[in-house]
């Protein structure tokens, strides 16, 4: 068996294997080849020139404190039924995690199926996604729009009412310049986000089409105060990216647009629901995250950290803050007069240094390593694809 990454691109083997195994509807698949395999990476696990299994890498622009990095996006972990439980997916994934390190990544992240598949490579959640159902199909109350609502319009003048107009239009292409700034303002508190910018709209806004909605803006009068993507399934709609300067008179008009159907709210700033945890990470470069951490107070130790599938990122490492700034470096060998026993203070899993950095659950593993709890984490996160 061989490990290759897909050079040209034949899209017919790949789509095939895709589509059995995953089902997507068509027109998902059809946007995701266009749009995502295009520009992405595809490892595939090959013998005699047959697709045993593949991982799909997919490219994100992501803001990791102050620096920006286009970070993997695993998707499509996959081998053909006759062939697992044979070594191929532990294969890929070792030789993705592998790769992603020699390329200086800090991280990598994925959605999983089952959290037990990705646990065991140290993968760990860093990410819960905040879901609210809003069935309005049953509903035997009327959704009367703003417009009507505001009797307080009466008596105004027709650049009055205007001004106050309440309105849900597709975002035009040019028009993502300013989607983009918009939808920047509420990445603020996130420490690690994906980049909302032109492309990511664009890619957005397929990815809706292929669900027979768009990429929508919220206006009153005419200033945009609010933005989202929406995608339909029966009588269901799906509602992402939705953040608005308004978010109580955005919601009521999402609610009278889709007035018969359930509305399914991912994120966003519109109403508070149920936390589900989605998004797993793992570190991929260690030493890359002294550019993104920050340090409470000045502090210098070292950490055997184990990782069983990165070869090069298991072993002994300096953490070291100096005025607030952190650099994490690999210190195996022995400074002059340490002994063995003085090669490092504490040892720590991969995955459980990955739920410090992301500041998930946390709490018992810094009661069980001191030294980290003058690290100050990255969260929170804000990771919203599906694919």
């Amino acid at each position: 068996m061989e490990l290759i990454y897909q050079e040209q691109k034949e899209v017919e083997p790949v789509y095939e294997m895709y589509q059995k195994i995953f089902e997507d509807p068509e027109d998902f698949a059809r946007y995701y080849f266009e749009e995502v395999y295009a520009s992405n990476e595809v490892l595939l696990a090959q013998e005699d020139q047959k697709i045993l299994g593949m991982i799909h890498l997919n490219p994100y622009r992501i803001r990791a404190g102050k620096e920006t990095y286009t970070l993997n996006y695993i998707v499509a972990v996959a081998v053909w039924k006759e062939y697992r439980r044979q070594g191929i997916m532990a294969a890929m994934l070792k030789k993705c995690l592998n790769d992603m390190h020699q390329k200086k990544q800090p991280f990598t992240y994925l959605m999983p199926a089952d959290r037990a598949y990705y646990e065991p490579f140290q993968f760990t959640f860093v990410m819960d996604w905040e879901e609210t159902e809003i069935n309005l199909s049953n509903s035997a109350d009327r959704i009367i729009p703003a417009s009507q609502q505001d009797m307080n319009l009466q008596g105004q003048s027709l650049q009055e009412k205007k001004s106050q107009e309440r309105r849900i239009i597709k975002i035009p292409e040019e028009d993502y310049e300013q989607i983009a700034a918009f939808l920047e303002q509420f990445m603020q508190p996130y420490q690690i986000y994906t980049i909302p910018d032109k492309q990511y709209l664009r890619r957005l806004s397929k990815e809706s089409q292929s669900g027979d909605g768009d990429l929508m803006a919220y206006y009153e009068g005419e200033e945009l105060k609010g933005v989202f993507a929406e995608s339909f399934e029966d009588d269901e709609v799906y509602i992402r990216w939705a953040y608005s300067t308004t978010p109580e008179n955005m919601l009521h008009e999402i609610k009278y647009r889709h007035h018969n159907k359930k509305i399914y709210i991912t994120e966003g700033n519109l109403a508070k629901g149920e936390k589900i945890p989605k998004i797993m990470a793992r570190i991929t470069d260690l030493t890359a995250w002294g550019a993104i951490l920050r340090g409470k107070n000045d502090f210098t130790f070292r950490l055997l950290v184990k990782d069983p599938y990165i070869e090069d990122q298991n072993g002994v490492y300096q953490f070291k803050c100096l005025n607030h700034k952190i650099s994490i470096q690999r210190a195996d060998t022995l400074e002059p007069g340490m002994s063995e026993a003085q090669k490092w203070e504490d040892e720590i899993s991969i995955d459980e240094l990955t739920q410090v950095f992301f500041d998930y659950n946390a709490g018992q593993i810094l009661k069980q390593h001191e030294y980290l709890k003058d690290v100050v984490p990255a969260g929170p996160i804000y990771i919203s694809e599906e694919v």
